[in-house]
């Protein structure tokens, strides 16, 4: 369970939230203003921040303000359906990310729960030697929950947390290019699924795709994030990643899910997209690699370094070229 500090001015979408929130075990504290948020954080420092992001009690400014004061936990803002540049306004405000309405309980709660374990993981890298605290009895198996669909999201199309993965992903690039951290992603496919599950059940073909979304979650951090992308692909997501960790955790995830139960032995492969922003407070010459990298880039660069992956035999990891990473437009 966490505490959730919710500024919201609005009395039926503060209610809807508290509703989401608390029904996924999280204790909440609401306030109507900006001021009376200020006045809360100071009483009792909160997990996680979610406010209104425009309007009268102008989370922005509120986000700013509680920056200012050295309050660094996780803080999402919210903002109406029309806004196009939610995701700007909320990094230029120093928030760790943005919702959009309407708002859908999953993704409330995947948002929340995906921010507190890259906070836990955060503040396990700064500090390695402290006891690990206790693990979260609620956030733990929501979170969980968030990267193993129901059947259906399984089977076909994207999924809601691909949907969030696009969301998130673009908010990590802004700030992988302003903080100069590596990211990198993962398409990961299982070889000749449609072969190795031709004889299977459509419950059994779910079962052995949930297992082994199942396998990836457990062979990636807490602070990383794997969800279904189409049939036996998968995208894995890993921040403050550079292009030898990431090589590393793919031939990690390549021999891990040969010990899929739910289909006939065989093997996966896995292209591997990396963004790393030149070092140091030097900006890169216009054109450099990597300087344009972009959500949609990464994602065609993975997808392309899997197709040479499998076009080479399958059973391998093939990571993109600097050159294959830019690109125009997110």
């Amino acid at each position: 369970m966490a505490f959730v500090l919710l500024a919201e001015p609005a009395a039926p979408v503060a209610g809807v939230l508290r509703r989401f929130l608390e029904g996924a075990g999280h204790e909440v504290s609401w306030v109507a203003s900006a001021d009376e948020a200020q006045r809360a954080s100071r009483v009792r420092p909160p997990a996680v921040v979610l406010a209104s992001g425009l309007g009268p009690l102008d989370g922005e400014a509120l986000c700013r303000s509680l920056r200012a004061q050295g309050l660094q936990v996780p803080m999402l803002l919210v903002y109406p359906p029309d806004e196009e540049q939610a995701d700007e306004r909320a990094t230029q405000a120093g928030a760790d990310g943005s919702l959009v309405g309407p708002l859908k309980r999953v993704t409330v709660l995947t948002c929340v729960s995906l921010l507190l374990q890259r906070e836990e993981a955060r503040r396990a890298a700064v500090a390695p030697s402290a006891p690990s605290p206790a693990p979260t009895p609620v956030v733990e198996p929501e979170a969980r929950r968030a990267s193993r669909p129901e059947p259906a999201a399984a089977t076909g199309g994207t999924s809601a947390d691909f949907e969030f993965l696009k969301r998130l992903m673009l908010m990590e690039v802004k700030r992988s290019r302003r903080y100069r951290y590596p990211i990198a992603l993962l398409m990961v496919e299982v070889d000749r699924f449609t072969e190795r599950a031709a004889a299977l059940s459509p419950t059994a073909r779910r079962g052995a795709l949930a297992e082994t979304l199942g396998l990836l979650v457990e062979g990636v951090r807490d602070i990383d994030v794997a969800v279904p992308f189409a049939d036996s692909r998968f995208v894995v997501f890993l921040p403050h990643t550079p292009r030898s960790g990431a090589r590393v955790v793919a031939e990690r995830l390549r021999e891990k899910l040969k010990a899929v139960q739910g289909l006939p032995p065989g093997t996966a492969s896995v292209g591997v997209a990396v963004s790393e922003p030149p070092a140091g407070n030097k900006s890169a010459p216009p054109g450099a690699p990597g300087q344009q990298v972009s959500f949609g880039g990464l994602l065609k660069d993975a997808g392309d370094a899997l197709r040479r992956a499998q076009a080479a035999g399958g059973d391998w990891v093939e990571v993109a070229s600097d050159a294959a990473s830019r690109t125009q437009d997110g």
